[in-house]
């Protein structure tokens, strides 16, 4: 069976059960699911876990959803035969915002995590906002602040949950301005390709197809350094300035298509 499909939500999005993100990803989750499918809530990323899963259930459950809230305290629970089960009984996952490295400093390498991608390898559904959608690449930006984006070893990446490769993915896009931080990434790191996705947007993976589409109200940047021609990245010292020629960029908006493999865009249908 092909992998499952992957929602990557920008964050900002209203938990109301009408937005257009949140149709999508039940819609999805109605797809792989006979009856009613299951949910597994995953807010470790937020500093206040229980306040954030219960916010998720409330708009759930009044889109006709089932819920696992899924919160291992630390690794020992990760890896304890109760949330495994919990984790079994569910179609589908979302992980919520807060920061990505406590996701990664939980969640990495323990056991629910093993069977959430043991259900994702054989169809199932995985979404994520803000902070749940940076983990979901190899590498992902580890959310320290950028003072300096342009300088060498500003941008630091660490290991994320692997359910996307070749790609890092960065929230809140175009409202924080952090176009700068993926120029930097893909100078230092040519062979991947960075994703901003702004605010009330997703973007919808197709692994059979080899492509995502973008669901939502702004817009989404690929920028892609395979082509960059001229790099000083290779010669600098901590903390000097960058000079890369070559980047391409692609901008898209609802409707449109990114071949994630072959790095082509197609324009929304009209």
């Amino acid at each position: 069976m092909s992998k499952g499909t992957i929602i990557a939500m920008g964050g900002g999005v209203d938990l109301i059960p009408d937005t257009p993100l949140f149709k999508e990803y039940f819609n999805r989750a109605q797809e792989i699911t006979e009856g009613t499918p299951r949910i597994g809530i995953i807010p470790t990323a937020s500093g206040t876990p229980i306040s954030s899963a219960k916010e998720y259930e409330k708009m759930f459950k009044n889109i006709s959803a089932e819920v696992n809230i899924i919160n291992p305290e630390g690794r020992g629970d990760a890896n304890g035969d109760e949330c495994i089960q919990n984790v079994k009984e569910c179609d589908t996952f979302f992980f919520t915002g807060g920061h990505q490295s406590r996701i990664t400093a939980i969640l990495s390498g323990t056991e629910i995590m093993k069977e959430i991608k043991r259900k994702f390898k054989n169809g199932a559904l995985i979404g994520g906002t803000s902070a749940g959608s940076v983990c979901l690449t190899n590498l992902m930006i580890s959310g320290d602040l950028i003072t300096r984006p342009f300088v060498h070893g500003q941008v630091k990446l660490t290991q994320g949950l692997g359910f996307i490769t070749d790609m890092v993915i960065d929230t809140h896009f175009t409202e924080r301005d952090r176009f700068p931080r993926l120029i930097h990434v893909v100078s230092e790191n040519p062979g991947i390709q960075g994703l901003g996705i702004g605010e009330g947007t997703a973007t919808v993976w197709d692994f059979d197809t080899g492509e995502f589409k973008v669901v939502g109200r702004n817009t989404v940047a690929v920028v892609d350094g395979s082509q960059i021609s001229k790099n000083n990245a290779p010669e600098l010292g901590f903390g000097e300035p960058i000079s890369v020629s070559g980047v391409q960029v692609h901008v898209l908006s609802e409707g449109a298509r990114y071949d994630f493999k072959n790095s082509e865009m197609f324009l929304p249908e009209r």
